[in-house]
């Protein structure tokens, strides 16, 4: 932590987190490729770190910080992949209580967002304390995120 630039420290001093590699057979690993956990503690004498997950021998982890530009960043990037190109009809959003204002300095943050995605044609939701979403192959239960589903555009059937 330490070695960490001035920023990053901050981040990290305000909730450390542990990535789990969801993919091991994966070459490179990226946003979106960690089941991410909470730093529960840590044991100088031994080395320990207490994670609030099982961790493997030999499973592939990353120190994880969480910020407002980055979590930003991800939501902007997670709508622009799956909008399509018409505005999707709608969406439900179940987003992390350690969001909203805890987070971001303006409230409605991913509603807003979500809002301008579908051109205000209807947003629903709420916030949580563990969202279910997908991470790599599988489901999970996340922290300290947003879980968003599009509906499609109707289609009209041709004639």
């Amino acid at each position: 932590i330490n070695g960490l630039n001035p920023r990053d420290r901050l981040c990290a001093s305000q909730g450390l987190h542990l990535g789990l590699v969801a993919n091991e057979q994966t070459e490179h690993f990226d946003q979106g490729d960690f089941l991410i956990r909470a730093v529960l503690g840590a044991d100088r004498e031994s080395g320990a770190v207490a994670v609030g997950a099982i961790v493997r021998p030999g499973q592939t982890v990353q120190f994880q910080v969480r910020d407002a530009e980055s979590a930003h960043d991800d939501l902007v990037a997670l709508l622009a992949r799956n909008a399509g190109a018409t505005p999707p009809a709608g969406a439900l959003v179940f987003t992390c209580n350690g969001r909203g204002s805890h987070l971001f300095a303006e409230p409605h943050h991913d509603a807003g967002l979500i809002n301008e995605c579908t051109n205000g044609r209807g947003v629903a939701g709420m916030f949580c304390a563990g969202e279910l979403g997908p991470i790599g192959p599988l489901n999970a239960l996340h922290g300290f995120t947003a879980t968003v589903l599009l509906f499609p555009a109707t289609v009209q059937p041709r004639s």
